[in-house]
């Protein structure tokens, strides 16, 4: 796939700014790439920003224009963002499932996620997304730097990420999943009953 000169590929967290959400990680991450090598990215923290963290990641990111934290967004603003994101960045320390994953994927994005989410255990690492060790700034520099220069991958990624959405998070899986465990269920009172 060819992309139109000037294209810019977009990176985004979407997340209240907080110790647990990782944003710093990621910000540490990016700190170890060169501007050259970061030339044509753009990454976007999305997310409340008025925490001390958040203070502290805009003063240390004021000369980096890269960088861009957008504040609190409307739902409808994350969907348009998503539209135009090309890897959602779930950088957390700790995050049993984060929505904004199953999110991008509905949207084609794939996630970079820390093993630290519970998302991860639906992702097959460079198929459908990718996985880093949490608070390890340099796996993650190289999956971003590996995204940076393998666009038509991460792309193709993207088909993948549509393909878990539809088998674990969508409304259809969820319905299934639960009507699988309702008759569990029933099948195990009965069992009860009947003994």
């Amino acid at each position: 796939m060819e992309f139109p000169m000037g294209y810019r590929m977009r990176f985004t967290t979407i997340g209240y700014i907080e110790w647990r959400k990782g944003q710093d990680i990621l910000v540490d991450a990016l700190a170890g790439i060169s501007e050259e090598e970061l030339r044509g990215s753009e990454f976007l923290l999305v997310g409340q920003d008025s925490s001390t963290m958040a203070f502290g990641l805009r003063e240390k990111t004021a000369d980096k224009p890269w960088i861009r934290m957008t504040g609190t967004v409307s739902r409808e603003e994350i969907h348009q963002i998503l539209d135009v994101t090309d890897v959602l960045i779930c950088p957390s320390r700790e995050d049993p499932m984060p929505t904004v994953c199953a999110e991008a994927m509905m949207h084609c994005v794939p996630c970079l996620v820390s093993d630290a989410t519970g998302t991860a255990a639906y992702i097959s690492d460079g198929v459908d997304g990718m996985i880093f060790k949490s608070e390890d700034t340099d796996k993650l520099r190289e999956k971003i730097l590996w995204c940076i220069k393998n666009r038509d991958i991460v792309k193709s990624m993207g088909d993948g990420a549509y393909k878990v959405y539809e088998r674990i998070f969508s409304m259809e899986a969820f319905e299934k999943n639960l009507l699988a465990h309702v008759r569990e269920m029933t099948g195990m009172i009965r069992g009860q009953t009947n003994g």
